[in-house]
């Protein structure tokens, strides 16, 4: 090869995700038949930024040749790349969503970076019944499921009708065999990953980066057991104290709570509290329970 034949301006790395000088190591070269007038050009090449190395194909259609501004008839170029250039990236953290919604989405995304928009539209498709599969809601076909998503309150009337858009084009792909547009699918891929963030990933993220609000006894009795290592066994405090500043988490349940700590307590469900006095607490006048820490 000669110098100039050891290096390709502009050819794409997807570590890069943009085009780059790419240094040569290796080609191969098929010329076409007597019946049509082609090059095929295989070659191994190395990105000279971030040395990622790659695959190209160059098929150099002479039959299909045009001329320039010099009038020079220039033959026509079909590029390939491997890795291909990615079209969309995934979700971050979707090891979070449960499995088989997991494997639904990637599967969807694969199809998608891979322009089988066909397959792509019935994947999307697919995410929703995993979804209602996940959550267990009922209804016989995928247009109840989604109504049912709206009455347990995991999506909104407005969420609701973005859905059945999702059902029909994924209908019209698996039925008619009817391929959907690129940018179709783009807006269909936007509503899914707002489903998906919505339902299972902002909450996620919630958990360990911010407080939130306690609403069902489970994460009460959680946070309570954690609340607990700060003090030490014959400690007898009221709730609010033992919770402290996470005492506003609870987003004025804590009576509701406290009920249903006393009635575990006094059936012996409880291993790490014990009823105590009922008494003031500081400077308060009001007399509350106090618990007993074990």
């Amino acid at each position: 090869m000669t110098p100039e034949e050891k290096t390709i301006k502009n050819s794409y790395c997807q570590r890069c995700d943009y085009e780059t000088l790419h240094t040569i190591l290796h080609r191969e070269r098929v010329d076409g038949d007597e019946d049509y007038h082609c090059i095929e050009l295989y070659m191994i090449s190395k990105c000279n930024g971030c040395e990622m190395v790659s695959f190209r194909k160059e098929f150099v259609d002479f039959e299909n040749s045009y001329p320039d501004d010099n009038n020079n008839w220039e033959p026509e170029i079909t590029i390939t790349t491997y890795p291909q250039k990615r079209i969309q990236e995934k979700l971050e953290n979707i090891y979070i969503l449960p499995e088989k919604i997991r494997i639904v989405y990637s599967e969807a995304i694969n199809a998608f970076n891979a322009n089988c928009f066909l397959l792509t539209g019935v994947a999307f498709r697919a995410v929703i019944e995993a979804i209602c599969l996940d959550k267990n809601v009922p209804g016989k076909d995928l247009a109840k499921k989604i109504d049912n998503l709206v009455r347990q309150k995991l999506i909104t009337e407005k969420e609701a009708q973005r859905l059945h858009s999702i059902r029909f084009l994924g209908n019209d792909s698996v039925h008619e065999m009817s391929v959907p547009e690129k940018g179709k699918l783009l807006i269909v891929l936007n509503i899914i990953e707002h489903l998906l963030n919505n339902i299972y990933l902002i909450d996620y993220q919630l958990e360990y980066h911010l407080e939130t609000v306690i609403a069902f006894y489970p994460e009460f009795e959680l946070l309570l057991n954690v609340s607990l290592n700060n003090f030490s066994t014959g400690d007898e405090l009221p709730l609010a104290k033992i919770f402290g500043k996470s005492v506003r988490r609870l987003n004025g349940k804590i009576q509701d709570f406290e009920n249903q700590l006393l009635l575990k307590i006094d059936s012996g469900d409880c291993t790490n509290l014990l009823r105590g006095k009922i008494d003031v607490y500081g400077n308060g006048t009001n007399k509350i329970q106090h618990f007993v820490i074990k």
